[in-house]
């Protein structure tokens, strides 16, 4: 993996203990959709964070962080950046990025900022041109979390092939999408999920129940991707 030092160009609050950060590296960087890059926090103490965009022109890294008073993991992070104006970070890592050869139907699911792996998955797609169905499932616990929302909601208007679908596990009486937990919103809504490439994120825990659940449902091994299945 390559180490590289990056300025911070942008650290913004995007919903409540939600924030978006774009770092500029001083060298050029190469990545798959769907990978991910580590922070330097020490030579022993490395945290992982899904980049949230594609190789670009201008050569910036975007990364969603959920960061709250309780989440000191992730809020150390961001103190260094905003003291310090850069950080240091490796890249790529990660196995279960794009396979961009497949032309299967695309599902790909989201828990919280585990968005930002699938966004950078979907936006490589929508470059390419879209070859196939997607179906982006993207849950959250309260519908001001969907910090993406409109954007999601205007590149499915755009791109017909592609189906976008916020579930929320706490909707008020205002909600009118799908509650409850994200997988299982997938679960009601395929009758089966043989032949399907379904990529996943979020916490291990989501992950590895969303493994279970998709198995009954005929969705082979080779076709499920994700990279908490390393470590699960």
């Amino acid at each position: 993996m390559q180490k590289v030092t990056c300025s911070v160009e942008a650290l913004e609050e995007m919903a409540e203990a939600l924030w978006y950060v774009r770092l500029k590296p001083e060298l050029s960087v190469d990545f798959l959709p769907g990978q991910y890059l580590l922070v330097v926090m020490a030579d022993d103490d490395k945290r992982p964070f899904s980049i949230a965009n594609t190789v670009n022109e201008e050569g910036v890294l975007e990364l969603h962080i959920g960061a709250g008073p309780d989440n000191t993991y992730a809020m150390q992070v961001l103190k260094r950046m905003q003291e310090q104006g850069q950080i240091e970070v490796q890249l790529p890592a990660g196995k279960a990025h794009l396979r961009s050869d497949s032309r299967h139907p695309v599902i790909l699911m989201a828990g919280g900022t585990g968005f930002a792996y699938t966004r950078s998955i979907l936006q490589q797609m929508l470059a390419d041109g879209l070859h196939q169905p997607v179906f982006l499932y993207w849950g959250v616990r309260f519908e001001d979390n969907l910090y993406a929302d409109q954007e999601m909601k205007t590149w499915a208007a755009e791109h017909k092939e592609l189906t976008y679908v916020p579930v929320v596990q706490n909707g008020d009486e205002h909600w009118q999408g799908h509650t409850g937990l994200v997988h299982e919103a997938i679960m009601e809504d395929f009758p089966s999920l043989a032949g399907y490439d379904i990529y996943v994120a979020g916490r291990f825990e989501m992950a590895g129940v969303a493994r279970e659940a998709f198995k009954e449902k005929g969705v082979e091994a080779d076709h499920l991707f994700g990279d908490a299945f390393e470590f699960i």
